[in-house]
């Protein structure tokens, strides 16, 4: 327990660049939380807990219910249930993944975005409305694509056909 509590001092004491953001967040539920070494909900670091909400992440943030980033997130965000973000550069694993922008990867049972992906969704649901990229599942749903769609069904507003099986797409 030494070890771990000299380590967070010494981790703590090696960002003095951060001193308006939080390296190490505890959260209980939403906000409910401590950082430190700035009580803070801008995070550069670890964001860790049951459910968290925070302003940014640049980092990591593992929750075990949801997980929330209410402007952009850098780095990647994993929890059981739901995690869900505004900008996304990095990656979003839950059962339900949710983003307004994103530059990287999805990974969760329904995946969804509200403007632009550009990347990778992967898993039974994907939708988005622009992608520029590969969306990998069951159905695939996007209304403007420059890429491709592998499923069992595959919607594509401007593909090669609105809708196919197996293969879609536009390049």
């Amino acid at each position: 327990m030494k070890k771990l509590a000299v380590l967070a001092l010494l981790l703590c004491a090696t960002f003095p660049a951060a001193a308006d953001t939080g390296v190490l967040k505890l959260s209980l539920w939403d906000k409910t939380a401590i950082a430190t070494p700035a009580n803070t909900q801008d995070i550069t670091g670890i964001d860790f807990g049951i459910g968290s909400t925070s302003a940014t992440v640049t980092g990591v943030q593992l929750d075990l219910l949801f997980a929330q980033t209410q402007y952009e997130l850098n780095g990647v965000s994993m929890a059981w249930v739901i995690s869900m973000a505004n900008e996304v550069r990095g990656a979003q694993l839950a059962m339900l993944t949710k983003s307004e922008m994103m530059q990287g990867a999805q990974l969760g049972l329904v995946n969804m975005n509200r403007q632009e992906l550009t990347g990778l969704q992967f898993g039974f649901f994907n939708q988005a409305e622009y992608v520029k990229g590969l969306q990998l599942g069951f159905v695939n749903y996007a209304k403007t694509i420059d890429g491709l769609q592998v499923g069992i069904l595959n919607i594509a507003e401007n593909g090669w056909f609105p809708a196919m099986i197996f293969v879609n797409g536009r390049f």
